[in-house]
C-alpha cells in the first residue's frame, strides 16, 4: 500500500480502487441479527482489512468492536474482502468504518467521506435496520443442486399427447417448425433414469398451450399443451419426481404471448374497443404486422410484448404462478427473459409469493450480470450464470484464453453477488438456446468432461443439459434442440460414467456443494489450474491440467503432512512440509504448509482429499 503527500494528507496511490458504499451490494443483512460487510481494493495493495462498529445508542470510540475481514476472492485488478458479524438481537442502528494496513505496515481509515490517514470521529457508514423482508436468502434447497434441463418436445414419446401436427422421425434434424412427439408420459417413464443420474431438480422449458414447438408464445397458462398430454399427466409427473427425491421448475414465459393468446386476439380484432388495449405496446391500430406497429421480444412480430406494469397483468402472472405451485405442487419458477420485465412487477409478485410459498424457487434468465435481476433479494433467487458458461468456453471448449485470464474471470464473477447468491446460481456449459459444449469444443469429448468435471466441483448449482451425459452435439438452436438419444450402443457409456460419478461425488462431499472457493494453482505455461472448496473442516483439492501433454504438477496443501488420495482413481501421494511458500499461487493470501507431487496426464482432473 505505497503512500504519497497530498497537502499534509497521506493518501494510498490505489485510493481509486477503494469501494464501499452503504448499500446492498456492500452490505446487507443475511438473517435479522446477521450482517455482511464487502470492501473491495487493488489486488495486493491491502496486507489486511478491518471492521470498526458499534451501536449508535452506546458510546464512541469506547464501544467499538473489532473483526477482520477475509479476502475472498482476486481477479486481475481487485482484492474482494467480506465477513460476516453476528449480534444477540435484530441489527438496528449500527455505525461502522474500516481500518485499513499496507503491505509495509501504515494504516488509513475508509469512512463515508472517503480514504484518510486519521482515525476519523466522523463521517461513519450507518446501517439503520434488519427488517424480515430485506434478509437475503436462497432457499436451502437448491443450494448446490444438479439440474436438469428438458425440452419436452425432443426428450422421450410416451404416446400422451394429441397433436395437430405431423411428427417427423426421432433420429431428424431439429428445425425451427417440425415436431418430434415427446410427451409428458414420456418424461414420467425416464424419472428412473433421471433419479439413477443424481438430478435433484427438474427444469422443464414450457409446457404450456402455446404457438410454435419450443412454445415460447403462450396461448393458455392454465391448460398443459395438448401436444404434451394433460394435467393429470403432469401431476402424476410431479409426484414420481417427488418421490424420487427430484424437484421440478417450470418455465414461466410473462414478458410476451402467442399472437392467439386471446387478450391479444381481441386487440386483434376490436382494436380501440378491446378491453386489453392497454395490455399490450404498440404505435397505432390497428395492428400490423408489416410495418411491424407493437413491441415484441426480440422484435419477433408472433411474440408480442405485455405490459407488465399494467394492474390487471400483474395479477394475471401472480395468479398463474401460485395455480401451478397449488394445483400441481411445482417447486418453483424459471423465468424466461426476466430482466425485460419491469423490476417492480418482480418485487411486487415476489412479495405475495414468497409470503404463501417462502421455499418457491424463482430463478429469472439473464445473459449478463445477473446483480440487478437477482443481487438485491428482491426479485429472484437466482439466475442463469451464462458468464459461468462464457468464462468454461473460452478456456475448456476454444482455448481462447490461458488460466491466468480464467481464473480471474471465475473470481470478477464471484465478486459480482453475495455468496448466499453465488451458492444458488444455475451454472450451464449449454442450453435450448445455445450450441451444445461439445460442438463448441469441435466435438472433443475430453473437452466436455473437463467442462462437467469444473461444473460439478465449482460453487453454485451445476446445470445439465438433457443429452450432453451420452454425447449429443448440435450448433446453435434450432440444432441443438435434437432428439434425445436413447438408444444404448449410440450412447456414450463411458462419458454418461463419468457424469455419474462427478455428481455422486458432488453429493457425496458437502464441501462441493457448499464450500467456500480459493484458487491454488495457475500455471499458463502447462496450461493446469487448480482450487480448493472448504466447509466445516472439510478440503477438496481439483487439479486440471488441460494442456497436451502428461506433467508433474507441485500441489500446495493447507492441511498438512500425511496421505492424499484421489477420488478418481487410485492415486495416493505423500505430503512433505514446506517453509518457504512463496512461490504457490495466491500465497499471500492462503495458509500453505505442505506440498505434493501429483502426476497428471493430457486433458486430465484430479480430485484430492487427505486421508
Amino acid at each position: 500500500m505505497t503512500t504519497n503527500k497530498t497537502e499534509g494528507n497521506e493518501q494510498i496511490v490505489n485510493i481509486a480502487a477503494i469501494c464501499h458504499r452503504g448499500t446492498r451490494e456492500f452490505i446487507y443483512p443475511a438473517a435479522r441479527n446477521q450482517l455482511v460487510f464487502r470492501l473491495s481494493a487493488a489486488r495486493a495493495d491491502i496486507a489486511a482489512c478491518r471492521l470498526l462498529y458499534w451501536k449508535r445508542s452506546d458510546p464512541y470510540p469506547e464501544s467499538v468492536r473489532f473483526q477482520p475481514l477475509d479476502l475472498v476472492y482476486r481477479d486481475a485488478l481487485h482484492d474482494d474482502f467480506r465477513t460476516t458479524v453476528r449480534f444477540n438481537e435484530p441489527v438496528h442502528y449500527i455505525k461502522y468504518y474500516f481500518e485499513l494496513t499496507g503491505k509495509d505496515g501504515e494504516v488509513a481509515y475508509v469512512t463515508d467521506y472517503g480514504l484518510s490517514s486519521e482515525k476519523p470521529d466522523a463521517g461513519f457508514f450507518e446501517f439503520l435496520y434488519a427488517n424480515e423482508e430485506d434478509v437475503l436468502r436462497t432457499p436451502d434447497w437448491a443450494k448446490g443442486i444438479v439440474f436438469y434441463q428438458i425440452f419436452p418436445d425432443r426428450f422421450c414419446h410416451g404416446g400422451s399427447g394429441k397433436r395437430d401436427q405431423t411428427l417427423v422421425p426421432w433420429d431428424s434434424i431439429p428445425t425451427y417448425d417440425n415436431y418430434f412427439g415427446g410427451d409428458l408420459r414420456g418424461i414420467l417413464e425416464k424419472l428412473d433414469y433421471l433419479s439413477e443420474l443424481g438430478v435433484d431438480c427438474i427444469y422443464f422449458t414450457p409446457v404450456f398451450k402455446a404457438e410454435f414447438n419450443h412454445k415460447y408464445a403462450t396461448t393458455d397458462y392454465y391448460s398443459i399443451d395438448p401436444g404434451f398430454g394433460a394435467m393429470d399427466d403432469f401431476v402424476a409427473l410431479v409426484e414420481k419426481a417427488h418421490a424420487h427425491g427430484i424437484k421440478i421448475i417450470l418455465d414461466g414465459v410473462f414478458n410476451h404471448v402467442g399472437r392467439s393468446f386471446p387478450p391479444f386476439a381481441d386487440l386483434l380484432e376490436n382494436g380501440e374497443k378491446s378491453p386489453y388495449k392497454d395490455w399490450f405496446f404498440y404505435s397505432s391500430l390497428p395492428l400490423t404486422m408489416s410495418p411491424l406497429n407493437y413491441e415484441c421480444v426480440g422484435d419477433y412480430a408472433y411474440m408480442p410484448k405485455l405490459r407488465t406494469s399494467h394492474p390487471d397483468v400483474r395479477r394475471m402472472i401472480l395468479d398463474v404462478m401460485l395455480y401451478w405451485i397449488e394445483k400441481t405442487g411445482i417447486d418453483g419458477w424459471r423465468l424466461d427473459v426476466a430482466d425485460e420485465v419491469e423490476r417492480a412487477t418482480w418485487q411486487v409478485i415476489r412479495t405475495e409469493l414468497k409470503r404463501r410459498h417462502p421455499g418457491a424457487l424463482l430463478l429469472g434468465e439473464t445473459w449478463t450480470d445477473a446483480y440487478d435481476l437477482a443481487g438485491s433479494g428482491d426479485q429472484m433467487d437466482s439466475a442463469m450464470n451464462y458468464l459461468f458458461r462464457s468464462a468454461l468456453i473460452d478456456w475448456v471448449a476454444k482455448g481462447n484464453i490461458l488460466p491466468t485470464t480464467f481464473d480471474s474471470r471465475i473470481n470478477r464473477m464471484l465478486s459480482k453477488y453475495s455468496d448466499e447468491l453465488n451458492s444458488g446460481l444455475y451454472n450451464p456449459i449449454d442450453s435450448h438456446d445455445t450450441a451444445r459444449f461439445l460442438y463448441e469444443a469441435g466435438g472433443d469429448k475430453n473437452k466436455l468432461r473437463m467442462a462437467a468435471a469444473f461444473q460439478m466441483t465449482f460453487c453454485g448449482a451445476p446445470a445439465v443439459y438433457y443429452g450432453d451425459v451420452v454425447g449429443m452435439s448440435g450448433a446453435n438452436d434450432p440444432d441443438c434442440r435434437g432428439g434425445m438419444l436413447w438408444d444404448a450402443s449410440k450412447q456414450d457409456q463411458s462419458l454418461l460414467a463419468w457424469y455419474k460419478k462427478l455428481i455422486r461425488l458432488r453429493h457425496d462431499l458437502p464441501a462441493l456443494r457448499f464450500g467456500t472457493f480459493r484458487s491454488i494453482l495457475c500455471d499458463d505455461g502447462d496450461n493446469v489450474y487448480g482450487f480448493i472448496r472448504q466447509y466445516q473442516g472439510e478440503t477438496v483439492y481439483v487439479v486440471f491440467n488441460l494442456g497436451s501433454a502428461p506433467t508433474a504438477v507441485t500441489l500446495p496443501l493447507l492441511d498438512g503432512t500425511g496421505r492424499y488420495g484421489s477420488l478418481l482413481d487410485s492415486t495416493e501421494l505423500v505430503a512433505e512440509s514446506v517453509d518457504a511458500v512463496g512461490n504457490f499461487y495466491n500465497s499471500d493470501i492462503t495458509d500453505y504448509n505442505a506440498q505434493t507431487i501429483l502426476s497428471m496426464g493430457a486433458w486430465s482432473v484430479q480430485i484430492i482429499i487427505k486421508e
